[in-house]
């Protein structure tokens, strides 16, 4: 990741260098966005067993600037969005007229970016941009940033209208800006859990080998806590499905096994341990049989699953 870094910086300088001077600050201000975000993310990712190692990093004035940006989340959101807008305004500017410093479409975006920055800035935060958090976006926060953008282009336009009578303005830099500024949001967004999947966290040499049973939605919530909660010192290997479709499918990079007649197989292959069932209400008959191969192979057998209980208040 570093050299990747290291070259796009270099091949940045070197772009940047045969360009006009706001293209280049619009360029390296993506950039800078980009590992800042990147930085924060690992920023909040423990690696260090040792309390003397994790204190002497802490006290690095760099990491404990990342840590500190990283707690105030929302302030550090509202400024990116101040950046996204700005870059994504220039753009729509640039992409449609070409360098615009000395043309009179320079003049106007000088004048309006600012009132495009509160009014959408506002935008985003009535409609809950603001709300979330970043590492569970989900198509729910997709829609809730497309209304966001929405609202937010359509006072702008309102206002300029108002202030300018839109003499000069082009109709299609608010289309633009409304598509571009929309990517730059869901992709700001969805970068936590980009960065989580390209960099897998540190991986777990001492747990115990699982199998989940059932390769449906409970199998994959399940999947998911295992691999966010190291603390409970699982490490799944695959599914298991009585579903013959399903069969060699892969679910977020673990391959779904046929549990008819395989199970003992598998497990040996595997070198699994446990088998935890992620159905609520397996067949009786199913269950008998599982119980008995586990029997037989020497395999512990828990049910996982989520569970709404009632809280005694007395």
């Amino acid at each position: 990741m570093l050299y990747a870094f290291a070259a796009i910086a270099g091949g940045l300088s070197l772009l940047v260098s045969q360009l006009a001077l706001t293209q280049s600050i619009a360029l390296v201000a993506f950039f800078t966005a980009i590992l800042v975000i990147v930085g924060v993310y690992l920023s909040q990712v423990k690696v260090y067993e040792h309390t003397g190692e994790e204190q002497a990093f802490q006290n690095n004035a760099v990491f404990a600037f990342l840590v500190d940006v990283s707690y105030k989340r929302r302030i550090f959101e509202v400024f990116l969005d101040a950046i996204l807008i700005t870059l994504s305004y220039y753009t729509a500017y640039t992409l449609l007229y070409g360098p615009i410093e000395t043309t009179v479409n320079w003049s106007l975006f000088i004048s309006t970016a600012p009132l495009l920055v509160i009014l959408k800035l506002g935008a985003f935060l009535v409609v809950g941009v603001y709300r979330g958090l970043w590492r569970y976006t989900s198509i729910d926060d997709l829609i809730t940033y497309l209304k966001a953008v929405v609202l937010g282009s359509v006072l702008s336009v309102l206002s300029i209208l108002l202030l300018f009578r839109f003499q000069n303005f082009s109709r299609k830099v608010f289309v633009l800006d409304a598509v571009i500024l929309l990517f730059a949001i869901v992709g700001s967004r969805m970068t936590f859990r980009l960065i989580r999947q390209v960099l897998p966290g540190r991986p777990m040499t001492d747990g115990r080998r699982v199998l989940i049973y059932g390769a449906g939605d409970g199998g994959e919530m399940i999947l998911r806590e295992l691999r966010n909660n190291s603390q409970l010192q699982y490490i799944p290997v695959g599914f298991l499905d009585d579903d013959p479709i399903k069969t060699n499918k892969v679910i977020h990079g673990l391959r779904v096994y046929n549990s008819n007649g395989s199970l003992a197989e598998i497990a040996r292959a595997e070198d699994v341990e446990e088998i935890l069932i992620s159905i609520r209400d397996m067949p009786s008959e199913t269950l008998n049989h599982l119980r008995q191969v586990c029997r037989e192979s020497n395999l512990s057998l828990k049910r996982a699953e989520i569970r709404i209980e009632p809280v005694d208040f007395e």
